[in-house]
């Protein structure tokens, strides 16, 4: 027995102390991957060869091996704490030279870049326009903070139910018959008591007259509407003669048997030489009846001519909201005409269209033509006309009360960046005030084909060296690379138990080296005390 193997046990013993010391130092630090000593034997080189018969002169160091075993993932407050579940690193860069961590706590600079607590910048994708990422060569992330830019309306869909228990109401006004085949002067429509509205349209600069058609019709001055320009001189109790320019408005006639109705009148005919053009009747004396009554068609103002309705919001060019207004009216069984107003005025002349529904409720496809193209102006500065479609697919007409289901558009307002989140794929995700995402740009990691080849460089950073490979980098949850969780962090993988149990094993093995020094101590007292 020689000094040399208790002086290289102690120095073995001391090296263990040392890892075991760091491993329990660092059973705190995220991300941390503790470390393992190994040690081999140590033989003195012999020309002849040791043989048989040769006795080690004691041990060394050979290597201490990173542990890169999981550690737990710890929830935490913060978007910007990732933890890896499974293989991979992080990819970090620094003044152009490439480091690796486990450690996930990272945050934002001034400039947006992510970025760990040392000012290393996380590697990823960027991302594209509208989001779409770029899996090109990884970069520097950066989180934008330009406001998202409007995106204006081009689809909108609604599905909902309509009940089959309305009645049938007109499409439209009643038309106006043709003079040529009424004989003895023109029935006017009228509207009786019973809340039935007629029309007349007329827009004469020349004078005519409204006869009553019973002795005991009369019109008073005071019956008549402010709206119109009229020749009161005229007023007989026969009847009542306009003289000027008719305006739109209502003609008021007080019946004596005390029955109302009324004359709408509206200034949208031009006058000819021989008359009105396109108007039922000629300048002259024309016969006012109580006829058969007949409803006036849609008026959104008007709550009689629709059935049911509702309102979305769209957006233009600019990100202005407009409301979309549609109503529904019931004009023959399973037949309905849908209506549309944007910001209170009606979107074009007519019905937008027409959905027909079979026998169980289901919208014919047969006889529906899905979506509804539609064109609205707009004075917000932005494009104009708005365009966009609207699809009711899915809509049914049960027995029922009316109901929405869902009300849906394509569109949206500019966003302000709110927050972001990270997903299972590693990709940044923009969170605006608009209720919008948009991709910032996605993590990648990195992984190795001998992680235990990399060199520790502090801080929780590792490098790339010869032994440990080439690093492989590709996007979280691809090939053997794990996947990210965010609002969380990886804890140490250190057993803190098992490590303080090491801690004793080593400390006795400390003493026993220490043991055998002494040992030889007193073996070479005894040599020198012999005489």
């Amino acid at each position: 027995m020689s000094f040399q193997q208790g002086l290289s046990g102690l120095n073995a013993a001391a090296k263990n102390l040392d890892v075991i010391g760091n491993n329990v130092a660092n059973s705190n630090t995220a991300g941390f991957k503790g470390a393992q000593a190994s040690f081999s034997d140590v033989f003195a080189n012999s020309l002849s060869g040791g043989g048989g018969n040769s006795v080690g002169i004691g041990t060394a160091l050979s290597a201490v091996l990173p542990q890169f075993g999981q550690g737990n993932i710890n929830v935490t407050s913060s978007p910007l704490d990732i933890a890896i579940n499974g293989q991979g690193f992080f990819r970090m860069t620094a003044n152009g030279t490439a480091t690796y961590t486990r450690n996930g706590q990272f945050q934002l600079d001034k400039d947006g870049y992510i970025v760990n607590t040392n000012g290393a910048r996380l590697s990823g994708y960027p991302a594209g326009a509208g989001g779409t990422i770029v899996t090109s060569s990884p970069t520097d992330l950066q989180v934008s903070r330009s406001d998202l830019p409007p995106v204006a309306t081009t689809k909108t869909a609604a599905v909902l139910n309509l009940d089959s228990r309305n009645g049938t109401l007109p499409a439209g006004s009643a038309a106006v018959p043709n003079a040529s085949t009424v004989s003895g002067g023109f029935t006017a429509p009228i509207a009786s008591a019973g809340g039935q509205i007629y029309r007349i349209v007329v827009g004469a600069t020349t004078a005519f007259t409204f006869t009553s058609a019973a002795a005991n019709d009369t019109v008073a001055a005071a019956a008549i509407d402010a709206g119109i320009t009229a020749n009161t001189a005229a007023l007989t109790a026969a009847g009542y003669t306009v003289a000027g320019t008719a305006q739109a408005g209502t003609l008021a006639f007080t019946r004596a048997d005390g029955t109302s109705f009324n004359i709408v009148v509206t200034d949208t005919m031009a006058t000819t030489a021989g008359g009105f053009a396109g108007a039922a009747f000629a300048t002259g004396t024309n016969t006012v009846n109580n006829g058969t009554p007949a409803v006036a068609g849609f008026n959104l103002a008007d709550p009689t001519t629709y059935h049911s309705a509702t309102s979305m919001g769209v957006f233009d060019s600019l990100g202005n909201t407009h409301t979309l207004s549609l109503y529904f009216t019931k004009t023959a069984t399973n037949v309905w005409s849908v209506f549309g107003a944007n910001d209170g005025v009606q979107i074009g002349a007519g019905a937008l269209g027409v959905i027909t529904f079979t026998t169980t409720g289901a919208i014919d496809a047969t006889a529906t033509t899905l979506p509804f193209n539609l064109s609205t102006a707009v004075a917000t500065g932005a494009v104009t006309p708005l365009v966009f479609t609207l699809d009711l697919t899915g809509s049914t007409q049960f027995g029922a009360s009316f109901g929405v289901n869902e009300l849906t558009q394509d569109g949206a307002t500019s966003g302000r960046l709110t927050g972001f989140s990270v997903g299972p794929d590693g990709v940044v995700l923009g969170r605006y005030s608009n209720g919008q995402s948009l991709a910032q740009g996605q993590i990648v990691l990195a992984n190795f084909t001998n992680a235990q080849g990399l060199q520790p460089l502090g801080t929780n950073q590792w490098g790339e060296t010869p032994n440990s490979g080439a690093s492989l980098v590709g996007a979280p949850n691809s090939g053997s690379l794990g996947v990210l969780q965010s609002n969380a962090l990886e804890e140490s993988n250190i057993d803190l138990t098992a490590e303080l149990v090491s801690m004793i094993t080593a400390q006795r093995v400390y003493q026993a080296n220490a043991q055998t020094i002494k040992t030889q101590d007193s073996v070479l007292q005894t040599l020198v005390n012999l005489r």
